[in-house]
């Protein structure tokens, strides 16, 4: 019994030391081509499985995405090369702050 508890607890300041370390970063992009609710959801989905990304939130009505990323996993740049934004894709975007 004990030695589970070490080891839960051993997992936990892991878990706590990798929240501590990782530098969250939070971006807007301007995102074209949208036009429905489903549009949103595609963006979304895609913007989510790219590496480093945290969190998406996308609003149809502004045009806007923000996303929360890992700053030391990966670059603002690099999430307007996601497929999502690439041939044959009509949906385009920009950095709109940094």
């Amino acid at each position: 019994m004990k030695i589970r508890l070490r080891k839960i607890n051993f997992s936990l300041l892991i878990l706590y030391l990798n929240l501590e370390i990782m530098e969250e970063e939070i971006v807007r992009l301007r995102i074209y081509g949208m036009t429905c609710d489903d549009c949103v959801a595609t963006v979304t989905r895609n913007l989510k499985n790219q590496d480093g990304v945290l969190d998406v939130k996308v609003s149809l009505e502004e045009g806007i995405g923000e996303v929360k990323y890992d700053k030391d996993k990966l670059r603002a740049e690099e999430l307007l090369k996601n497929k999502v934004f690439s041939k044959p894709s009509h949906y385009k975007a920009i950095l709109l702050d940094k």
